[in-house]
């Protein structure tokens, strides 16, 4: 079977930058090739890379939404993201946001359950139980962030605050 690829990717005046992002990219490719290949399927496996891109005065923000079908009931839908800081020639993580605010994880947690759980969805005790361990303050949780004029978005991947089938979220935080 012939597998699928459909890859889009920024580039930008910044070479740190686009050197992140190619690592990115050929990572998830390579991670592709290597189970595919040696899958003993015979099935049309798929890899899909696109990205949004935000901008602000001081950072360029990108979110890249990854989805590779390697058989089963579903692609396996991944969210990935890289901020860069425009004037610092510097990728930006949620370890260096911590290092400016050591409360930072807390008021994250604090926000995004505020947030979710106006939702009828989180009204069920099964997943508003995975909203309460996918919003625990811990890196893990709020690894993906971007940087846009109104604030910062972070990013929930599947299964992370809900299953799988009510897809992945984000919300703004100013």
């Amino acid at each position: 079977m012939k597998n699928t690829f459909r890859i889009m990717y920024p580039q930008s005046a910044y070479k740190e930058l686009n050197q992140e992002v190619i690592y990115y990219i050929n990572k998830n490719i390579q991670e592709f090739m290597n189970y595919t290949q040696d899958s003993v399927q015979n099935l049309p496996f798929s890899l899909y890379i696109y990205y949004d891109t935000y901008e602000t005065d001081e950072y360029l923000s990108y979110v890249f939404y990854n989805s590779m079908f390697l058989g089963g009931a579903h692609p396996n839908n991944t969210i990935f993201t890289i901020n860069y800081n425009k004037i610092k020639n510097q990728k930006i993580d949620i370890n260096d946001l911590i290092k400016e605010n050591p409360m930072l994880l807390n008021y994250f947690s604090n926000q995004s359950r505020q947030q979710f759980e106006n939702h009828k969805e989180f009204q069920d005790p099964n997943i508003k139980a995975m909203l309460i361990e996918g919003t625990i303050p811990k890196k893990e949780n709020f690894k993906n962030f971007v940087f846009t004029k109104d604030g910062i978005i972070l990013y929930f991947e599947p299964y992370q605050i809900a299953p799988y089938y009510m897809g992945s979220f984000n919300i703004l935080i100013q």
